[in-house]
């Protein structure tokens, strides 16, 4: 069984985890590292009787992953086992497929408002220019979602770190790759597990640039 959390509202999306912890309590966490272990847990059962519960988190932004997650979608379906898949960032596509095989989707999507250009924060951020994506940041971190900026940064510095391992020019080494995009993801999964303010850990993250 499927239910799904689309959109990056908080109010929302915590009234939809809330409604979901009437379930049970989600016994594993799966992010796109740990994609491999999803296909197994399909047909796992819990050692105690207990529901086999789990959240796969932000997971079809790669598209490999993203393949991934579509071919096991009709399987999940059918599992006597409940699956929550939580997708921030989806798009149109995504949410039709999310809705064609969820039990229920949870609409978290924002209200069109003024567009917040995350993009040119991003830009900066590769040219390790300091100075101008700390201004960038402050202008934007109170209008934009932090999600949605944590977002772009991340999908913008996996580039980056492709670039580096393949040997094409880069402002970054393989260790501050290795460094800044685990910051940057474990900022949106602590975040999400309430152990930290992802504003904060943003910050941390523009403040490491030399």
């Amino acid at each position: 069984m499927i239910y799904a959390i689309v959109g990056t509202d908080r109010i929302k999306r915590d009234k939809a985890y809330e409604a979901l912890s009437a379930l049970g309590v989600v016994t594993a966490h799966i992010y796109s590292e740990q994609l491999v272990t999803l296909e197994p847990l399909i047909a796992a059962s819990s050692l105690f009787g207990e529901k086999v519960i789990v959240n796969v988190i932000q997971v079809m932004e790669l598209a490999s992953a993203r393949d991934e997650v579509v071919r096991l979608l009709p399987e999940m379906k059918d599992s006597a086992n409940i699956f929550i898949i939580d997708e921030p960032f989806a798009d149109a596509n995504r949410v039709s497929r999310l809705t064609k095989y969820a039990e229920k989707v949870y609409d978290a999507r924002e209200e069109k408002k003024k567009e917040v250009d995350v993009f040119v924060l991003c830009t900066l951020f590769a040219k390790r220019d300091k100075k101008a994506a700390w201004i960038e940041w402050m202008r934007i971190r109170d209008v934009g979602s932090p999600e949605a900026i944590q977002g772009a940064l991340w999908w913008k510095f996996q580039g980056i770190w492709a670039d580096t391992r393949a040997g094409r020019p880069s402002k970054f080494t393989l260790s501050e790759c290795e460094d800044i995009g685990g910051k940057l993801l474990r900022s949106s999964i602590k975040a999400h597990r309430g152990e930290a303010d992802l504003k904060v850990e943003l910050e941390k993250v523009i403040l490491t640039l030399q």
